[in-house]
């Protein structure tokens, strides 16, 4: 029976907003204890589905950890995990695992760095690269192939930068609650927003809500070519003023002293304006294009 997402639509916007943020609040709450299952078993070097050792391969088991590249995982094997796990729970635990190497800085899924696919991220933990991909004709299926008539997405992964999936490999199927995902998403997206609690990428952490905690962190820089972000204020005196130099350096110290970032402070200059730009730093992994059709 096909799936009415315009009822489902329907459902969900007609519910109060105490309603709905009682209903996001639970789901965030799950997800929360599930991800805290699996950094304790991941810190334990096991899989919080299986249980087993992340370094194990059994083909008979299909599980989410064989994308951390066991000694036996082969491309062949990759259908079947995707058989048995949707593509947001697929992303959902390389999310998960990414950010144990560091917060969203290997966790790309930014728009403006897309290329207007309806999902493209690319999730990045050490030596490993995985990068998911889906249109708007691959949801609904490309009629005019019988191995692609589906909804299906691509998926690549690479060891080492060396191609190991690529995503013209398979055409994946899509599971009911990824497509359910993607309609709700599409259909009423100031209500339904796709979320990965402890699986936040730059796309979570680029946004304004979060800006003055971004300018609030530590002002103690990592190496450049580290940084999850560029932090760049620009400091302008208004008309018929200059900018006390020696006030500046005051308010450096001052930022040092309390471990913060300058770019936090600068509004408290007397006679001047500040502007503060944050963008992604050059340690945050690239997004992975899927080129063509890729069909």
């Amino acid at each position: 029976m096909a799936v009415d997402y315009d009822k489902i639509a329907d459902r969900l916007a007609a519910l109060s907003d105490e309603e709905r943020n009682a209903f996001s609040a639970g789901s965030v709450e799950s997800s929360l204890k599930e991800h805290a299952r699996f950094s304790e078993a991941f810190e334990q070097g096991r899989c919080y589905i299986c249980e087993r050792p992340l370094a194990t391969f059994s083909s008979e088991n299909p599980c989410l950890h064989w994308l951390l590249k066991p000694k036996g995982f082969k491309k062949k094997h990759f259908p079947a995990v995707a058989a048995r796990y949707s593509m947001f729970q697929i992303e959902t635990y390389l999310r998960w695992v990414a950010n144990t190497d560091g917060l969203a800085k290997n966790i790309n899924a930014l728009p403006e760095e897309g290329t207007g696919k309806l999902r493209e991220v690319t999730v990045r933990y050490k030596h490993l690269e995985w990068s998911f991909s889906c249109t708007e004709s691959d949801l609904r299926g490309h009629a005019s192939t019988a191995h692609s008539n589906f909804p299906h997405f691509h998926f690549q992964m690479r060891l080492d930068r060396r191609p190991f999936i690529n995503y013209s490999d398979f055409h994946l199927p899509l599971h009911e609650r990824d497509v359910v995902g993607f309609e709700l998403s599409k259909r009423m997206p100031d209500i339904f927003k796709i979320k990965f609690p402890g699986g936040e990428g730059m796309e979570e952490i680029l946004q304004p809500q979060n800006y003055q905690v971004l300018l609030s962190k530590s002002s103690k820089s990592p190496d450049p070519e580290h940084a999850g972000l560029n932090i760049s204020s620009m400091l302008i005196a208004d008309d018929g003023h200059t900018i006390d130099g020696s006030a500046l350096a005051d308010l450096i110290e001052r930022a040092r002293a309390e471990g913060v970032t300058v770019a936090s402070l600068l509004h408290t200059i007397p006679n001047a304006s500040a502007t503060t730009i944050i963008s992604p730093g050059p340690a945050v992994v690239e997004q992975a294009p899927r080129n063509g059709r890729g069909t």
